[in-house]
């Protein structure tokens, strides 16, 4: 590949105030995006989000009822599909299956009007990208599910596109060969410096492979930032809850001040590092991660003044537990608190003892953090 990219920090597509209507129903609504060049960006949600309609917006196969999509600051609502530098990659593969491997690749390349004695290297430089050397001669049948992903991949690079969108494109393969390609794209796209837009309701997909991911909900962009930010920073309770597993406490602000917050939850109080301008007597949820959490049984804290003198500060909750769930490495605690509000806590195993410390029925107390939570205003 030859094309030059300018650096990763400068806007190569804009979307301003973009509408899309189907009929009356609102498919996006206000969607203000800049994509930056060189960046791998995701776009995260439910179905029926808006996501796809973007991509299809983007690739030219839909226009907006309103709003300017821009290209290196020249608007692309007027331009067809074939005539922008953008490729899209389907979750279908869209492969011809009356050609070889080679005669798929090399399709768009003639279909551009490519010089014959050009494509045979441009085409096996694509395949060796996708690691199908030796593959040319093969028919779409002859191959696996994630081989023939990468013959449509290849096919997307080899036009040497400004932009390439993936529109779900792991999500028809098993679980361990879907980790793989993850893998290889997000190398791939570092290797060639290619803008990549991947469309996909995996969270743990959208985690590995982004730069920035975009979370949308109703066709509406909800909150933007990087894989983390989006994880522990989460701004509003959907992305709380669509985002990795929540746990949630409603409470009320009764202090406030530079030091922090006091926060009543259900008669606890609990304090919590400064969450910006929230007001006594306001209402909140109290967001925690299962790996933020802590937990120890009710006798242990009993025997150990030291441990219940550092595990009281900021408050805690009593509960019981209700089951474990291994999951390897980790494994998940599932309590009932006195209050009747259910929560998880991921704990480690012990490197010193590997069996599960917590067993069904257990006394519990439950604290977590301090300074990991994240106090948002109550919302219905």
């Amino acid at each position: 590949m030859t094309h030059q990219y300018p650096t990763p920090c400068s806007g190569l597509i804009e979307l301003r105030a973009v509408n899309k209507l189907f009929g009356k129903d609102v498919a996006l609504s206000d969607i203000d995006l800049t994509i930056g060049q060189g960046e791998f960006l995701t776009i995260l949600g439910p179905s029926g989000c808006g996501k796809t309609t973007l991509l299809r917006l983007l690739a030219g196969f839909e226009a907006p009822t309103s709003g300017e999509i821009l290209l290196d600051g020249s608007s692309l609502v007027d331009v067809p599909p074939e005539n922008r530098p953008i490729n899209t990659v389907f979750q279908s593969y869209a492969l011809f299956p009356h050609m070889s491997v080679f005669d798929n690749v090399a399709f768009g390349l003639r279909m551009k009007g490519i010089s014959p004695k050009d494509i045979p290297s441009r085409v096996n430089e694509a395949l060796g990208l996708v690691k199908l050397r030796g593959f040319a001669g093969r028919r779409p049948h002859e191959l696996s599910g994630g081989q023939q992903q990468r013959v449509a991949i290849a096919r997307a690079i080899v036009n040497d596109p400004l932009l390439l969108l993936l529109d779900e494109p792991l999500s028809a393969l098993d679980s361990r060969l879907r980790k793989n390609l993850q893998l290889e794209l997000k190398h791939l796209q570092r290797k060639l410096g290619i803008t990549f837009v991947l469309v996909t309701h995996d969270q743990e997909e959208a985690f590995s492979m982004s730069d920035r991911i975009v979370v949308m909900n109703a066709g509406k962009i909800i909150q933007q930032g990087t894989p983390r930010e989006i994880y522990e920073d989460p701004a509003s309770m959907f992305t709380a809850r669509f985002v990795g597993e929540i746990n949630v406490f409603s409470g009320t602000v009764i202090k406030s001040d530079r030091h922090g917050l006091g926060i009543d939850v259900g008669g606890t109080v609990c304090t919590t590092g400064n969450q910006g301008a929230l007001a006594c007597g306001q209402k909140v949820h109290v967001l925690l991660r299962p790996e933020d959490m802590r937990v120890e049984t009710v006798h242990d804290l009993a025997a150990d003044p030291e441990l219940r003198k550092d595990f009281m500060i900021g408050g805690f909750f009593r509960g019981r537990v209700d089951e474990t769930v291994y999951k390897g490495a980790t494994y998940d605690v599932y309590i009932t608190l006195t209050s009747g509000t259910s929560i998880v806590a991921t704990e480690f195993f012990n490197e010193d003892d590997e069996d599960v410390y917590f067993q069904p029925g257990d006394e519990v107390a439950v604290s977590w953090v301090r300074g990991w939570e994240v106090v948002l205003p109550h919302e219905n």
